[in-house]
């Protein structure tokens, strides 16, 4: 397949001043991205709508199964477009990904800004997790990079901490390079997640995104059911973290009682 015509365009719905936010998925089985948890949150909150896609034979490998010596159907990763209209402001393009793409990477972004250009949109936005040495009882910082000087203020003004220094080679920072080629500005939130809990869910995080996210696109929803969901995750991994403990002192407590009764015999 040529990859010009890997994307597959469904409809052609006119889109007031559209903005696009993209976010990939998990990296293997490193950890679970936080930034797709949270755009799939917000598509759904929105009711966004099938728009397009890119076919993914030109830019992955299949994942294929066997049991009991019965081959699976090969399944490939989704890259996804939706749309929203928004009746009380600029519309919305949503483009969530299964995974970064192993082939072909330029390409393939071409054809993700394709898409950008062709509803006019007037600014990217890319959002993702961040893991540090954040405790999971902290609350969560959200990091920003942008492709433009004259967004380091706004992001400031936003809230968001600046991205001190950090090599880019995912691609939204790939994306983040070509958009501003093409005049297109783009900004980057990271949301902080413990390193030692970057394998499971973080609503925290996907809260923390989600705020700055909506108030930057002019988009109201109510947070308050990740509440519930914190504290849950929260419980669970105080109970984890003592549990983890207690096997380290198991494991490293030397019990001197032994060298006495050594020297007595």
């Amino acid at each position: 397949m040529a990859v010009s015509t890997a994307l597959k365009i469904y409809r052609k719905p006119r889109i007031r001043n559209a903005r696009l936010v993209l976010a990939w998925g998990s990296i293997g089985d490193m950890y679970v991205e936080a930034g797709i948890e949270a755009l799939t949150y917000l598509k759904d909150k929105l009711g966004a709508q099938p728009l397009a896609e890119i076919e993914p034979y030109d830019f992955f490998n299949p994942f294929i199964e066997v049991e009991k010596g019965l081959l699976s159907e090969p399944l490939f990763p989704q890259s996804l477009f939706y749309s929203w209209n928004n009746p009380k402001g600029d519309g919305l393009i949503l483009f969530l990904a299964d995974r970064e793409p192993v082939f072909k990477r330029y390409e393939y972004a071409r054809l993700v800004l394709k898409v950008a250009e062709q509803f006019r949109v007037s600014g990217l936005y890319f959002v993702s997790a961040f893991p540090t040495l954040i405790s999971h009882n902290a609350e969560p910082r959200v990091l920003g990079v942008t492709n433009e000087a004259r967004l380091v203020p706004y992001l400031e003004q936003c809230g968001v901490a600046l991205l001190a220094e950090k090599a880019l080679i995912s691609m939204n920072g790939s994306m983040l390079g070509l958009a501003r080629q093409r005049k297109l500005s783009g900004i980057y939130l990271l949301g902080e997640v413990p390193s030692y809990a970057a394998d499971r869910p973080n609503p925290k995080s996907c809260k923390a995104i989600l705020q700055t996210l909506t108030a930057m696109l002019g988009v109201s929803l109510d947070l308050a059911e990740f509440d519930p969901l914190i504290k849950e995750a929260e419980a669970e991994m105080d109970e984890e973290v003592k549990e983890a403990s207690r096997a380290f002192l198991e494991d490293f407590t030397v019990d001197y009682r032994d060298f006495f009764e050594e020297e007595n015999q």
